[in-house]
């Protein structure tokens, strides 16, 4: 699959990056004016019984996308640490 063709996946589907599941569960594709092609990803992130709420991310490529999954995961550990239960399901 070549990294800047994301608009070939079936979704939802589920993968693991570092100790999280990453559930991709929409992703929609978009042209800019100036030509540009982005990628509206909606993604829930699951650690151990704490799952959160989807959210979207804007992302340009697979190689985007795990840098910004890589920063939400790190958000939602600490979060998890600091005993938010707001946005967690589970």
């Amino acid at each position: 699959m070549s990294v800047n063709r994301m608009e070939t996946i079936l979704v939802p589907f589920s993968f693991r990056l570092e100790d999280t599941l990453v559930t991709v569960w929409e992703v929609t594709k978009s042209t800019l004016v100036s030509g540009d092609t982005w990628y509206h990803v909606l993604v829930s992130l699951r650690i151990g019984n704490k799952t959160s709420r989807r959210f979207p991310l804007d992302v340009k490529n697979w190689r985007d996308l795990k840098r910004k999954l890589l920063v939400e995961i790190s958000k939602f550990k600490l979060y998890i640490m600091l005993g938010g239960e707001k946005w967690i399901t589970g």
